[in-house]
């Protein structure tokens, strides 16, 4: 479940921290030593890492025109992350601001978005369900989440919502990649993935900054229902990936016409 447990565990100490009368600035500070920590403890350890022997793909011409699709993707993918952050970065202000919870109440919120996701995405990874259901059911199941935290009254209904958008938001991305890069040729997948990942995670970034602008202009409420748009746009560009899917077994089929399948 990769860095979930960091994000649950974080949140709940935070919000201990704050309920104990600890200030900001300690409890980012106390954050910032952490990531110094960890990216030491990462540069260590990849010292002794050999270096790969893959060679990449060279940048003809027609190999970097069959990567524009996936820039389409990316800003897909970025619709998803957005809303994904958006609920990460602002849920526990959300409960604090409009429901007047406490900061440990308040903290629940990341950390139960954070749990709901990681179950979620465990569960799928042992099913069989077909991708387009998954990204429109998700996106869907998503806006409907939000929607419910929008317009709750109470605490225990708001994290129902996160949790809901949650469950929604943990398929999106995987899912969208996953369906992006099947076909695609194994010379040219490293730079497919490298194209939408990049690009979605600007969704990542952006998301938080999307909700401040809105909650400037409506408040809180209206920005959720904003988030709730984003999500409804997924659902509806979700399908565009599905019409390309033709993108891989096209450039095979080049391949094949030209005489080879791997450069040299």
């Amino acid at each position: 479940m990769g860095l979930t447990p960091f994000v649950i565990a974080g949140s709940l100490i935070t919000g201990a921290m704050r309920t104990a009368g600890a200030s900001v600035l300690l409890i980012f500070a106390g954050a910032a030593l952490l990531i110094l920590f960890a990216g030491a403890w990462i540069l260590i350890r990849a010292e002794g890492a050999q270096k790969s022997s893959h060679t990449s793909a060279p940048r003809t011409g027609r190999g970097l025109s069959l990567l524009w699709p996936f820039v389409v993707v990316g800003l897909i993918g970025a619709l998803g992350f957005a809303t994904e952050n958006a609920h990460q970065s602002w849920s526990a202000i959300f409960l604090e601001d409009e429901l007047g919870a406490s900061a440990w109440l308040a903290a629940l919120a990341p950390a139960t978005f954070a749990a709901a996701a990681a179950i979620t995405r465990f569960a799928v990874g042992t099913t069989r369900l077909p991708d387009g259901h998954l990204l429109i059911g998700g996106a869907i199941t998503a806006s409907i989440g939000t929607l419910i935290l929008a317009s709750a009254q109470g605490i225990a209904i708001a994290l129902i919502g996160l949790a809901v958008a949650a469950v929604g938001t943990s398929v999106l991305f995987p899912t969208l990649l996953s369906r992006s890069l099947r076909d695609v040729p194994d010379r040219y997948r490293g730079r497919a993935t490298s194209t939408v990942g990049t690009i979605a995670y600007l969704g990542f970034v952006l998301g938080p900054v999307y909700v401040g602008v809105l909650a400037g202009a409506f408040g809180l409420r209206g920005a959720m229902i904003g988030v709730a748009a984003l999500a409804a746009v997924f659902a509806v560009l979700a399908r565009v990936p599905s019409r390309r899917a033709g993108l891989g077994k096209a450039t095979r089929g080049r391949n094949k016409a030209g005489g080879r399948s791997t450069p040299r």
